[in-house]
């Protein structure tokens, strides 16, 4: 009897026997902030290059960047391949956006300009299935991962996270908290300085802007919700971890690969 080629070769696991948890969700649950980077620059090679360091997650950017949809999954898989958790910040709040980057096997998402709880709803809606949501069945990827169960544990193996970055975000935020099936909200310092008639800054020092950013902390966990915010440096991000954030960034590739850059000119002005 001829062999079977099929039997030279390992079993290959297509129905996920082993589910991973999500990475970040795990060091909340231990009471850890997660770390993670901001990516702009669309390229798989340098994603698996920092998801290798040590971030708990990288953010692929589609709102400020030039990453298209289709780089955008290779750098996804690129960072899921090296247990990093893979999250993106959304171009917009938009129903199909959103599940298409999920079933491209985002772990997260990023939404941007959430003014109001009626937004907040849309985005759980789009993130997950019913009953908890609406959003269509389809996950390609991310059941490869997380097995064929996925569509009913999006909520303990996804995070959600919501931008506070204006005026209707401050006023409504009690409402947008409130939100079921929404992990957290994460403050845009930048636009939300902006928004308050402020100069803009990734790590602000403004006692107006400042003052935001505690009263959006202080109600998300007392709302028992996760807070992050984007930081424009390690020490920065430092700083917001000894305030109580969840999630912290520590800049883009773009400002690491300018810093490194200009670090070593340096070396020839001397």
């Amino acid at each position: 009897m001829k062999p079977s080629l099929r039997s030279a070769g390992p079993k290959i696991n297509f129905v996920g026997e082993h589910l991973p948890a999500n990475r970040i969700k795990q060091r909340w649950e231990i009471g850890q902030p997660a770390i993670v980077a901001w990516l702009q620059i669309p390229s798989a090679n340098h994603a698996e290059l920092l998801a290798t360091l040590g971030f708990d997650g990288l953010v692929v950017d589609l709102q400020h960047s030039l990453i298209d949809f289709r780089t955008a999954v290779e750098m996804l898989t690129a960072i899921e391949g090296r247990g990093c958790e893979p999250l993106v910040r959304v171009s917009q709040n938009e129903y199909t956006e959103v599940g298409r980057l999920l079933d491209a096997g985002a772990s997260g998402i990023i939404a941007p300009l959430i003014d109001t709880s009626e937004a907040a709803q849309a985005l759980v809606d789009a993130f997950h299935y019913p009953p908890r949501g609406s959003r269509s069945l389809g996950p390609r990827r991310p059941v490869l991962r997380w097995g064929q169960d996925y569509r009913n544990r999006t909520h303990d193996l996804l995070v959600s996270l919501a931008m506070v970055e204006s005026r209707a975000a401050l006023e409504n935020l009690e409402a947008i908290l409130a939100v079921p099936g929404l992990d957290g909200v994460f403050i845009g310092p930048s636009d939300l300085a902006l928004a308050l008639g402020r100069d803009p800054a990734a790590d602000p020092t403004d006692a107006v802007v400042l003052d935001a950013i505690r009263q959006v902390r202080e109600s998300a966990h007392a709302a028992g919700k996760r807070i992050g915010i984007f930081c424009g440096s390690a020490e920065s991000a430092r700083e917001r971890i000894h305030e109580g954030f969840d999630l912290v960034s520590i800049g883009t590739d773009l400002q690491m690969l300018a810093s490194t850059a200009i670090a070593g000119l340096r070396h020839f002005s001397e």
